[in-house]
């Protein structure tokens, strides 16, 4: 090792035998490394040299005079990149898509990767129904709005495939409406408490994605002050209210989303 002095710091020369290959690294603090860089990272690089290898910090690099190519780390996006890796570097997701339930609905859902293996989802949900007489008469009105949270773990790194578990939060109203040459009449429902469900499906990685998935669903605790008695016994009002009724109850859906991290 050579030390060579200045008025206000010390320039450090790391030699190797110098050969066509020799690699030449320029430190903030005026040292010098020569050798051959033998990785490039975000972070910091790797250069070999006589006395062995030595770790910079990119911080701490003025300037590199590279006379041979260095590995350089992956990129970012790359394809071959595993499912763990994707959630370490994109740890927020966002999408929406259709939801396939007791009735028609649409859903938004937010993805966060708490590790390579594990995320939290949460979503919110809304369906809606209409019935109507051969009359073009809007009878039966049903709505319900749904949110919920879930914890997803990805058992295996490059197949997208996840399970999952959680619970929320549904309020549904059946609303049914009569304007017939009687006087009008109108009878609204609500249903609404706390369920548990279950995931199971599978998700993309790397910027845009597709999630596609299967989730069960149950009540745990609700409240519902239906009463079919309050639905005029007019043909098969009752029997099409006490049906509509029935699927508000029934939270399991299927779920297919469109999102991207970021």
């Amino acid at each position: 090792m050579k030390f060579i002095a200045y008025p206000f710091c010390f320039v450090i020369f790391l030699l190797i035998p110098l050969s066509a290959g020799a690699d030449t690294v320029y430190l903030t603090d005026g040292s010098i490394i020569t050798g051959q860089i033998k990785y490039v990272g975000t972070e910091n690089l790797i250069v070999s040299t006589a006395i062995g290898e030595i770790t910079v910090a990119n911080e701490k690099v003025l300037r590199v005079d590279q006379a041979t190519d260095a590995p350089q780390e992956p990129s970012p996006n790359s394809i071959s990149s595993s499912y763990p890796d994707s959630h370490l570097r994109q740890k927020n997701g966002f999408g929406f898509g259709p939801g396939a339930s007791s009735m028609v609905g649409a859903l938004l859902f937010y993805d966060h990767n708490l590790s390579g293996k594990s995320q939290l989802h949460v979503q919110l949900n809304g369906n809606a129904r209409s019935r109507s007489t051969i009359f073009d008469e809007e009878i039966l009105k049903s709505k319900r709005s749904m949110i919920l949270t879930t914890y997803r773990y990805f058992p295996a790194e490059n197949n997208g495939f996840y399970i999952g578990g959680g619970g929320g939060y549904a309020k549904s109203t059946l609303t049914y409406t009569s304007s017939s040459w009687s006087t009008p009449y109108e009878y609204t429902a609500k249903l609404s408490g706390v369920f548990l469900l279950g995931e199971i499906g599978w998700q993309g990685k790397d910027g845009y994605y597709f999630n596609v998935g299967f989730q069960p669903a149950a009540y745990i605790s609700s409240n519902d002050n239906y009463d079919v008695n309050n639905i005029p016994n007019t043909a098969n009002h009752r029997v099409v209210a006490n049906e509509d009724h029935d699927d508000l109850k029934m939270l399991s859906q299927l779920s297919l989303g469109f999102g991207w991290f970021f």
